[in-house]
């Protein structure tokens, strides 16, 4: 990927099923996969958070991560996201998040947040984080 995107298009089922992934784990927080190709995604794969303080962090369980990888090889899909819910804060990517992001080589590509902070109304927004750090919100274009 490497280049800054502008716009990720997300079926609005999925933009539903990550809010009821999030919802579902709340006051923990949630994570997975989207799955496409270039900026479109057409599915999702919900990953355990295995972080020992998930009221305030994620970690993606690598062994799930990895067979999420080979099903989308097998698919012909690539890994288009990494999405995750804030329970007590805004949608928008924590030092934490951006540090993570540097650090394990999963940097220059799309991050989706769900936000929880008004559990009836939550928000999801999506962001590019380059390996320099450097964050940019991009347009969700529902299918």
């Amino acid at each position: 990927m490497g280049e800054l995107r502008q716009l990720l298009t997300i079926p609005k089922s999925l933009i539903a099923e990550m809010i009821a992934h999030a919802l579902d784990t709340d006051p923990e927080e949630c994570c997975g996969l989207l799955l496409g190709n270039d900026d479109s995604v057409s599915t999702s794969r919900r990953v355990s958070n295995t972080h020992e303080n998930r009221v305030s962090r994620y970690t993606m369980d690598p062994l799930e991560v990895m067979k999420v990888e080979k099903e989308a090889d097998l698919l012909g899909l690539d890994l288009t996201a990494i999405y995750h819910s804030h329970t007590f804060t805004q949608g928008y990517p924590s030092e934490t998040d951006v540090r993570n992001a540097t650090e394990s080589g999963w940097a220059d590509r799309y991050y989706v947040l769900v936000s929880l902070v008004e559990k009836t109304r939550p928000v999801v927004r999506a962001f590019w984080i380059t390996a320099a750090g450097e964050v940019t919100e991009v347009f969700i274009q529902t299918a």
